[in-house]
């Protein structure tokens, strides 16, 4: 082809065509230049398709660990809420009369739920993390999904963490040694939660107010972090209703 165009070329300028020879340089660039661009728009258009694909797959990566750590919030929520329900039992000043007069078997079945019920919640942040350290954020069109990733991943997470870790200090340390050396009930974690040393009623109600003064710290955090959660959830379900949108597009 190329030689094609070269021997027209040489015809003309022997032939002193020059204006031809001129009007036929033009047309020539012209083809050149159309050529260009047609490579160019079919090379932007496999790029766009590729991040468009890049895009859905990091789209139901996301989806993925959301929808995880959805289920997994949802089930911790309802664990924050019977641990309130069983504080709630002993943070009065005055001794609660029912919790006294529950015999020995009912007493270190309460213990066991009371000492047990602050579990954490451990988000998936690994496809987060991925994005974030390797530009993937880029892909993501969405200014509010991107926000809200944001939000949730660097803010309402980590808030959530750093109150979470002091309730985990207040149960398994303050709380937990109170319970274990003081009132004698060991609970053991595997395969279930099973009593492994029971407590009696006499033990119960000696440190009772050292108990119910551990209790009225850790029901204010606990409290609070309920609520972290539940904003967490929210924020959870409304990025997944999103990105579903996102990928019928």
């Amino acid at each position: 082809m190329i030689k094609f165009f070269r021997k027209i070329r040489q015809k003309m300028l022997t032939e002193n065509k020059f204006g031809k020879y001129l009007t036929y340089a033009i047309g020539e660039i012209i083809l050149v230049v159309i050529g260009i661009l047609i490579a160019l728009s079919i090379n932007n258009w496999n790029e766009d398709r590729q991040a468009t694909h890049l895009a859905k797959e990091i789209y139901l990566n996301l989806l993925t660990s959301l929808e995880q750590d959805s289920i997994t919030v949802q089930k911790t929520i309802e664990r924050n809420m019977i641990g309130l329900e069983v504080l709630r039992k002993i943070i009065p000043l005055e001794k609660n009369t029912e919790l006294l007069e529950l015999n020995e078997e009912n007493l270190n079945n309460y213990l066991m739920v009371f000492g047990n019920t602050g579990r954490s919640f451990i988000p998936k942040s690994g496809v987060y993390n991925l994005l974030t350290s390797n530009n993937g954020f880029d892909l993501i069109k969405s200014d509010k999904i991107k926000s809200l990733l944001i939000n949730l991943y660097d803010y309402q997470y980590k808030a959530y963490e750093d109150l979470d870790s002091q309730i985990d200090n207040k149960y398994h340390n303050e709380l937990g040694s109170v319970i274990r050396e003081k009132i004698g009930q060991v609970v053991e974690f595997a395969p279930e939660l099973t009593i492994a040393q029971s407590t009696t009623p006499e033990l119960f109600e000696k440190h009772y107010f050292e108990l119910a003064s551990e209790a009225r710290d850790i029901y204010g955090m606990l409290s609070f972090n309920k609520n972290n959660l539940i904003h967490i959830e929210q924020s959870i379900n409304e990025l997944i209703s999103l990105i579903r949108d996102e990928i019928k597009k």
